[in-house]
């Protein structure tokens, strides 16, 4: 059997970590990465980053601008944090400034860049852009040449690290002239998004020795630089427990082998108003009250609205936060679903909690059911990877029956428990029917239940005396039974008055045969 041992590849930060992520780490040293979008979607921030996480290092780095002034550069980068003026001091960097160069003076640029490197001994490079080094020469086959052999292998030979920044017009779908992607060691494509939710996306198209994530990823720009927001990866092995915790509702764990599964998902699905968050909060309240921290997680309400609603069913909340209670909030419609994930996570990462509670997925209702799916796939992984026991409450307008594959949901969570009102006798009550819960004998039957002012959710039993409740408008058994004898009685009735009015006309029939039959004997006796 042969085993191949991957080769140990030294890597350069970017200088933003979530993009670290997907490339292994960095980018591998001496390597050339193209950088392309179209204008305005941050390829400088992100060549800047690199450059900037070197000189932190003490690795000293240099700037080619084709485009800005080095006032202009420095002025609009210390707004994010990066005072590049005091390396230069230092004299750990350079910025050469060609914005006025022209065409005959490419070649003297490309060797003052070189010259440059050497002087400081560089060990990163930004070239922004390379778009005008390209019209310096005649053809195609000529800017390869100089970009291979002037900027790759003299450069690499040099142990220079080096990101070409490459403009893409709009509407255009080649990255530069078409041939930079076969020279490059590297290829990350910036592009603008549709949505203030996902205003920039980044993809990594290339990159040499690394194994690498293709997916687009929402990125945006704020106060201190680029942002980026992996996507949360999947898993297939993930930890498993036999153990159970307490819901809290009181009632509910007797009919589900004591409780929940430990790193368990729940998925909670049911109208507005059938007690989704009273649920989900209960459930969390159960955890921080038996020495768990918590994370109560709203798409819908804000934390004091939490808050409140956790006073209205007997909650001492300040009490609960104090314990390790964390209230969050999210507006849905302003982010991207790889921004809320990213940032959840990284909250999870501070918190560490055993329990947690996304109240509102269905908050993402411009996304399709197939985009739903992936974010509570993705959540539902990134909750067990963490060993957390997990519930996520789902909109789902009532009707009729039973409905819950419409997000193609069932086959991601471990339970699934419908939340239900219903009509009887001009009342609405409350009922809730566990699905599905693997590796338990649960009660299958329809429960009723109610929200109190003092203990919350409560568990009354089996709904055994009310038939047609999944339709909506229920009838007690007892009813239907007495309908029935009603109508059978009624039946009866009826048969007998038919009976009475056809009895006279019977009399008189038999009258009329009698006198028949007497004027029949009379005739005979007088013959």
């Amino acid at each position: 059997m042969l085993f191949y041992q991957k080769t140990l590849v030294e890597r350069l930060s970017t200088g933003i970590s979530a993009l670290d992520t997907l490339i292994e780490g960095g980018i591998p040293k001496g390597f050339t990465v193209l950088v392309a979008g179209n204008p305005g979607t941050g390829k400088t921030i992100l060549g800047s980053h690199f450059l900037y996480e070197g000189l932190t290092r003490r690795e000293s780095s240099v700037y080619v601008s084709f485009s800005e002034s080095k006032t202009q550069y420095y002025d609009n980068f210390e707004q994010f944090g990066m005072n590049f003026r005091d390396f230069e001091k230092d004299n750990k960097f350079a910025f050469l400034d060609f914005s006025a160069v022209t065409k005959e003076g490419i070649a003297d640029a490309l060797e003052q860049i070189i010259e440059t490197c050497k002087s400081i001994d560089c060990k990163r490079l930004v070239i922004d852009s390379i778009s005008v080094i390209q019209l310096a020469f005649d053809n195609i086959i000529e800017s390869r040449i100089a970009l291979q052999v002037i900027l790759g292998k003299m450069l690499r030979a040099e142990g220079v690290t080096n990101i070409l920044i490459v403009e893409v017009p709009f509407g255009s779908k080649s990255i530069g002239s078409g041939m930079e992607e076969f020279v490059a060691d590297g290829i990350i494509q910036l592009e603008h998004g549709f949505t203030e939710a996902i205003p920039l996306i980044l993809r990594v198209i290339k990159m040499r020795s690394t194994s690498i994530i293709r997916e687009p990823h929402v990125s945006f720009i704020k106060e201190k630089g680029m942002v980026v927001y992996p996507k949360q990866p999947l898993k297939i092995i993930l930890p498993v427990s036999t153990d159970r915790i307490r819901t809290g509702i009181s009632g509910l764990d007797e009919r589900t082998q004591g409780g929940l599964f430990k790193y368990s998902t729940t998925a909670l699905v049911g109208a507005s108003g059938t007690g989704k968050t009273t649920f989900g909060f209960q459930v969390v309240a159960q955890g921080v009250l038996d020495g768990q921290i918590g994370l109560f997680c709203s798409l819908e309400e804000s934390p004091n609205d939490i808050r409140t609603n956790g006073h209205s069913i007997g909650y001492d909340v300040k009490n609960l936060e104090k314990k390790g209670l964390h209230i969050l909030s999210w507006i849905p419609e302003n982010q991207s679903q790889d921004a809320f994930i990213s940032e959840l996570a990284s909250n999870i990462d501070t918190i560490k909690p055993s329990r947690i509670v996304v109240d509102g997925l269905s908050g993402f209702k411009s996304s399709s059911n197939q985009e739903i799916y992936l974010i509570a796939k993705r959540l539902c992984n990134l909750f067990r990877s963490k060993e957390m026991t997990s519930i996520i409450t789902i909109l789902q307008p009532q009707q009729p029956g039973i409905n819950v594959t419409s997000h193609g949901l069932s086959s991601i969570f471990q339970n699934i428990i419908v939340l239900r009102y219903f009509e009887v006798e001009s009342q609405i009550k409350r009922s809730l029917l566990i699905l599905k819960m693997r590796g338990s004998n649960h009660d299958q039957s329809i429960i009723e239940f109610l929200i109190t002012s003092d203990r919350g959710m409560k568990i009354i039993g089996p709904m055994k005396k009310y038939t047609g409740i999944m339709s909506g408008i229920a009838q007690k058994t007892y009813q239907r039974s007495g309908d029935r004898e009603q109508k059978i009685k009624f039946e009866e009735n009826m048969e007998r008055r038919k009976r009475k009015q056809k009895l006279p006309i019977d009399l008189k029939e038999i009258a009329k045969k009698e006198k028949n039959m007497k004027n029949k004997r009379r005739k005979a006796i007088y013959k």
